[in-house]
This record gives structure tokens, sequence and C-alpha cells, in this order.
């Protein structure tokens, strides 16, 4: 009997709930999608993160989000949003190959289309090819964390500035398994935890095993009448790490 995995309603934060799921990958999209939610971006994330406050799982929770780092083995690195995700495209193909002990491997018709896009700057080039950090001062003018966070990166850098993050993490594939694959290869992005200093992660990606997932999805009739009770919360949050904050609409 196969047990249905469980999703759970984590939080609020402006018209959107956050969902929250623990399983290998494929099946985390899956139950996503039984709750009409889609796979959470880092800047979703980061904009629930900002709302909740320091203490709340989502930040005390690190998850996959919707973002890829893919990997040639010539050392370049791109990093992808939803929409250009070779894993979204094909989780399950994902799992199953981490499941088997193998790297997902992209064709060369993707690859292809990857760098064509990076040229145009919907997919992000990476310059670094090691572990590096990303000093709190300068995160909000970072390439990196502009493309991911997109218009939330400087809120969300006062956000971690407040909480004690002195600098992001960035961990990177290693540079010698990268250079022994036999073609590029991509892994989900991992946001970490608020005490792992939101660490950016692409190390050790294994999608098969038990891990959390985050969903999107507009917030239901069940709980529309907690709206007014969220912006009286969120009222008292913002003098406490002095946000420039707006609600976003896009998902």
């Amino acid at each position: 009997m196969v047990t249905e995995v469980e999703v759970k309603v984590e939080t609020r934060f402006g018209d959107l709930e956050m969902l929250s799921v623990t399983a290998p990958f494929d099946q985390d999209l899956a139950a996503l999608q039984r709750e009409n939610a889609t796979l959470a971006t880092a800047q979703q994330v980061a904009q629930a993160r900002i709302v909740a406050g320091p203490k709340h799982s989502v930040n005390q929770y690190g998850s996959w989000v919707a973002e890829n780092f893919v990997n040639f083995p010539n050392g370049q690195i791109f990093v992808t949003q939803a929409e250009n995700s070779p894993i979204l495209k094909y989780s399950a193909e994902a799992t199953k190959a981490h499941r088997s002990g193998e790297e997902f491997y992209i064709s060369e018709e993707e690859a292809a289309s990857l760098e064509k896009l990076a040229k145009s700057g919907e997919v992000y080039t990476l310059k670094q090819t090691e572990d590096y950090e990303i000093p709190i001062e300068n995160f909000a003018k970072d390439g990196l964390a502009r493309f991911v966070f997109g218009d939330t990166t400087a809120d969300y850098a006062n956000f971690l500035q407040k909480a004690g993050v002195n600098e992001v993490p960035v961990w990177l594939a290693d540079t010698k398994r990268v250079k022994e694959q036999k073609a590029p290869f991509a892994r989900a992005l991992w946001l970490g935890v608020l005490n792992d200093r939101s660490v950016l992660s692409d190390y050790d990606g294994i999608l098969d095993l038990d891990a959390r997932a985050r969903g999107v999805r507009k917030a239901s009739d069940q709980v529309s009448q907690k709206s007014a009770w969220v912006a009286n919360e969120y009222k008292s949050i913002v003098p406490e790490y002095g946000f420039n904050f707006h609600i976003w609409k896009d998902v």
C-alpha cells in the first residue's frame, strides 16, 4: 500500500500560501500538483521568510526551490530560473538518475538551448567555480543573488543582516567531479536554513532522499479570513527589521 505524501500549509504571505512536503523530489512535485501548487522559487521563499520572521519554520528548515545549477565539464556553470529548469521539465528522470547514483545529464539540445539563453541573460552564467561567500553588504548588488531573488534581494539582505548573517555561502559541485562527467548535468538549488546563513547550495543535491520542498498557490478560501491578522502581524515585524517591503503579486 502506497502512503500518500502529506502536504502542510506552512505560512502565508501576501495573497499566497506556502505549502511544505517532505519526500523524494518527484513525489514532492506530484503532491504539490495535487494541491494546485507549484514549486516555490527562491524569491518566494525569501518573501515568506521576511513576513514570517526568523523563528518561523520557513526560516528554520531549508528546501528545494525551482532554480537549478547546470554544470558543464569545461567548468562553465549556468543558473536557471523555473521556466528553464531541466529538473522541473524531467523531474521523474532526474530523481531516478540520483536514485541510481548518477548525475542527471541533460541532452545536447538542452545544453545548446541554455547556452543561447545565457547570451540573452535569461540564464545566469556564474563566474566562480569553487565555493565562495557573498558578503551581506554586497548581497543586494550581487549578480547571482539578484538573479535568484529578483526585486526581493535588497529586502532579503536587510532581513538576513538583522538576523545576524554576515555573508551568504554559495556551495558548488566539486570541480574535479564536474570535469570527470561525460556531459553537462543539472542539480536543483537547495536554499538553506537561516542558521546556515541561507546557503545557496549545489552540493550533493540528491533528489531521491526524503527532503523538504515548498510550493505556492493562491490562498484558499479557508484561510482568507486571516488576511487582516496577517497584515497586522506584518506591521509588527516591519519596525523590528526595518524592511522596505511591498506585497508581491507575481508567482
